[in-house]
């Protein structure tokens, strides 16, 4: 359960939610089910090789990612985000990786918030 705490800021998300745990864990839900497929859509948009569309594709995650104290996810989707806006689209795809690895720690955390 600690792991969490590095991949969510519980304490931080409770305070901006003014520690109403039932909204925090509603919204946090929701974004991952909205983004139940945010492997396969990264890996689209950066096969079409945009660049603006894949900075605004991260910009979004990125956002809804801060919102929620995802603090690893929104850093990482930060980076990606600055890469694709600097046009370097092979960084952005060699660090797709350790983004869906946060994105799979950040599932697993809610997974033990839902259990709490």
């Amino acid at each position: 359960m600690a792991e969490q705490f590095v991949t969510l800021d519980v304490n931080e998300a409770l305070q901006r939610f003014s520690g109403n745990r039932q909204i925090f864990s509603r919204l946090l839900l929701r974004f991952l089910e909205l983004n139940a497929d945010v492997a396969g859509r990264a890996e689209d948009v950066v096969g079409r090789g945009k660049s603006d569309e894949i900075a605004i594709f991260f910009h979004s995650i990125k956002g809804g990612a801060a919102n929620l104290s995802a603090k690893r996810l929104a850093a990482k989707s930060g980076d990606l985000e600055h890469f694709a806006n600097k046009g370097d689209i092979d960084t952005v795809r060699a660090e797709l990786p350790g983004f869906t690895d946060l994105f799979a720690q950040l599932r697993a955390a809610a997974a033990d918030i839902g259990k709490s």
